[in-house]
C-alpha cells in the first residue's frame, strides 16, 4: 500500500518565520543605531580639536586630529575630584537609606496580612504617575523654611530615601519566596525581622542589587534638584559642576562632551560589575 506523503507544516512555516526574523532584526538594528548614536557623537565631540566643527552641514563625524586636551581642560576649569566625591557620597548614602527603607516596607506588603494592605500598595503605585517635578515646589519649601537643610548634601539625600518604584520591585520579588519557608521559620519561633533579614533578603539579593543600581544612577545623574538646593560651589555634585562649563550666552560643547564622559564612566563600571544581578533581578521581579 502506497501512503501519500503530506507536505510538512514546517516547510510552509519556514519562509514566514524567516521573514519575521529578518523584520525583527531590522527593527533591533535601527533601535541599536538610535541608541548608540548619541554616545558616538559624544565621544567624537570630546576628541575634537579647536579646528574641528561640532555643528556643521554636512556634519563632521570624526575629528581630523583626535586629542585628549578637552579632558585636561575640564580638570583645569572645575574641581572634578571634589565634585566626584560629593556625588559619590550622595549616591552611597541615598542607596543605603533607600534600599533599607524599601526592603523593610516591601516585606509586610508581600508576606503579612493586615487590613488596608492592598489599599496601601495601590496608593504607592498611584504615586508613580505623579511627575517628580511637581514635588519640587513643596520639597523646596520644606527644605528651606521648615527643615532648613538647604545648601547641604543632605538636602539631596533625605528627599530620595523613599521610592515607590523600589518598594514595588522588591514586593514583587518577595512574593516569589515560598510561603512554606516563612511559615516554617515562624513555627520555629523566628520573628518577622529575623525572617526578613536571614531568609527573605538573601533570597532576593539580585532584586536588591537592581534596585540599588536604579537608585544610584538616578542620584548620580540628578541635576535640577541639586541646582535648586546647592549654592556653595565646594559642595556641588558632578552634574552641577559640569553645568558650570556652559556659559550664559555660549558653550564649548567639546568640554561639555568630555565632562559628560567623565561622569558616565563610574556608572558604566558599576553596571558592568552588577550586570548579572541586574538582569536576574528584573526577571525575578517580573515573575513575582
Amino acid at each position: 500500500m502506497v501512503t501519500a506523503v503530506k507536505p510538512r507544516a514546517d516547510a510552509k512555516r519556514a519562509p514566514k518565520a524567516l521573514g519575521s526574523a529578518i523584520g525583527w532584526y531590522m527593527v533591533l538594528g535601527i533601535a541599536s543605531i538610535i541608541t548608540v548614536f548619541p554616545f558616538f557623537w559624544l565621544v567624537t565631540t570630546a576628541l575634537k580639536g579647536p579646528g574641528d566643527a561640532v555643528f556643521s552641514l554636512p556634519p563632521q563625524w570624526l575629528p581630523n586630529e583626535p586629542t585628549l586636551n578637552n579632558f585636561a581642560r575640564v580638570w583645569q576649569q572645575i574641581a572634578v575630584w571634589r565634585f566626584f566625591l560629593n556625588s559619590l557620597f550622595v549616591a552611597l548614602c541615598t542607596v543605603v537609606l533607600n534600599i533599607t527603607v524599601s526592603a523593610l516596607a516591601a516585606y509586610p506588603l508581600a508576606k503579612m496580612h493586615f487590613p488596608g494592605r492592598e489599599l496601601i500598595f495601590y496608593s504607592l503605585l498611584a504615586t508613580l504617575i505623579v511627575p517628580l517635578e511637581l514635588t519640587y515646589v513643596p520639597g523646596y519649601i520644606l527644605a528651606v523654611q521648615v527643615f532648613r537643610y538647604d545648601d547641604t548634601l543632605w538636602s539631596l539625600i533625605f528627599p530620595n530615601v523613599f521610592s515607590a518604584f523600589n518598594i514595588f520591585l522588591l514586593r514583587q520579588a518577595y512574593q516569589a519566596v515560598p510561603n512554606d519557608l516563612i511559615d516554617a521559620a515562624r513555627i520555629d519561633g523566628a520573628g518577622e525581622l529575623r525572617i526578613w533579614a536571614q531568609i527573605v533578603v538573601p533570597t532576593v539579593r539580585p532584586s536588591l542589587v537592581t534596585a540599588a543600581v536604579f537608585t544610584a544612577v538616578t542620584s548620580w545623574n540628578a541635576l535640577l534638584w541639586p541646582s535648586l538646593m546647592l549654592r556653595t560651589r565646594e559642595i556641588y555634585t558632578l552634574p552641577v559642576g559640569l553645568n558650570t562649563l556652559r556659559g550664559m550666552f555660549s558653550a564649548d560643547f567639546r568640554l561639555i562632551a568630555a565632562g559628560t564622559i567623565i561622569a558616565i564612566i563610574p556608572i558604566l563600571i558599576a553596571f558592568v560589575f552588577a550586570q548579572r544581578y541586574f538582569v536576574s533581578g528584573l526577571s525575578g521581579a517580573v515573575k513575582g
